[in-house]
């Protein structure tokens, strides 16, 4: 089930992130320990708490079993912030209804396209659906997709 975040989800939030970072995106940080660091520096309980609280956000989360299995969170401007999901529950269609979840909370007239930076590892997910590479960007890889009318 997909749902609002809220507040009261904060820690675990958190823990979907760090673990998915952690595990899932060797890819990107090669296990490097300064990079990890730098990169889940402000991976934090209450910088979550802040984000799922942001008026300008919009926060969601997987739940199976009071589990929470992903999340994924977007801007009213259409960028994609973040979208997780925790170890083992990858390939099941989470990310996909956490994507689409997200996407679907913010159509407006006044979005042209959805944009988001992604990580080489989450590349072909986000290709997959429909975005596609900016082909400028070096560090981190900038996609858009555009929303047809």
């Amino acid at each position: 089930m997909i749902r609002k975040a809220t507040a009261d989800d904060a820690e675990e939030f958190c823990h979907v992130i760090t673990q998915s970072i952690i595990t899932l995106c060797t890819l990107d940080h090669k296990n490097d320990r300064q990079m990890l660091n730098d990169w889940l520096a402000n991976k934090t309980p209450e910088n979550c708490k802040k984000w799922i609280e942001d008026t300008n956000l919009n926060s969601f989360v997987a739940e199976e079993n009071q589990q929470i299995l992903g999340i994924s969170q977007i801007g009213h401007n259409g960028h994609l912030y973040l979208c997780y999901v925790l170890p083992g529950a990858e390939g099941k269609g989470i990310g996909k209804q956490l994507l689409q979840t997200a996407e679907q909370s913010v159509i407006t007239k006044a979005l042209t396209n959805f944009t988001l930076e992604s990580t080489q590892t989450a590349r072909g997910f986000y290709e997959h659906h429909g975005y596609q590479y900016d082909g400028k960007s070096k560090s981190c890889l900038k996609l858009f997709k555009p929303i047809k009318p």
